[in-house]
């Protein structure tokens, strides 16, 4: 009578441990549900690229040309964007941005990647180990404490701070070059 009493007590236990798929194939063996509907196959994973490093294609679309990104900032090699309280500036170039401070004028270089989207450009990184990207896009911009005008917008987000501010193509940002 013990041992039957210490076996019902463990049947639930055992019950319990064994995995969701072994206890719907009970559960199907015994008629208490039916059998789920077959699901289509999808993807068995993430992309073994990044849509980044590689455009993602539909099968059997028409492929189109279109214009993927804002002509004024695809083509402008390096960037000076800058923004106010607090006061900041970062000169990007390549894979590398400079960010700059009144704390710290010589600035802290940081590692970059330059991705271009369809109305700018972004250079992502990590400052501090903290998420680091500058954005531009190719809209105008006004500096809201000088009134300067600038031919980009530029946005600079580090960790959850986000800044904005204004751009120039780095020539032109540079008031030597201007003359």
């Amino acid at each position: 009578m013990k041992l039957r009493l210490a076996a019902l007590a463990a049947l639930p236990l055992a019950l319990a441990a064994c995995d969701e798929a072994a206890m719907s194939d009970l559960r199907n063996g015994l008629g208490m549900t039916p059998p789920a509907e077959e699901q289509p196959e999808g993807p068995k994973g993430p992309p073994a690229v990044s849509p980044l490093d590689q455009a993602i294609e539909i099968a059997g679309a028409d492929q189109v040309l279109s214009a993927t990104a804002n002509s004024e900032t695809l083509n402008t090699v390096a960037f000076v964007a800058r923004g106010n309280e607090p006061f900041w500036t970062v000169e990007a170039s390549g894979d590398r941005a400079l960010y700059k401070t009144p704390e710290n004028q010589a600035g802290r270089a940081v590692t970059v990647r330059r991705i271009t989207f369809a109305q700018g450009v972004e250079f992502v990184g990590t400052l501090n180990g903290s998420p680091f990207a500058l954005t531009v896009r190719g809209t105008d911009c006004v500096d809201d404490m000088s009134g300067e005008k600038f031919p980009m917008t530029a946005t600079l987000k580090i960790g959850s701070r986000m800044n904005n501010g204004c751009a120039a193509p780095a020539a032109a940002a540079d008031p030597a070059a201007q003359g």
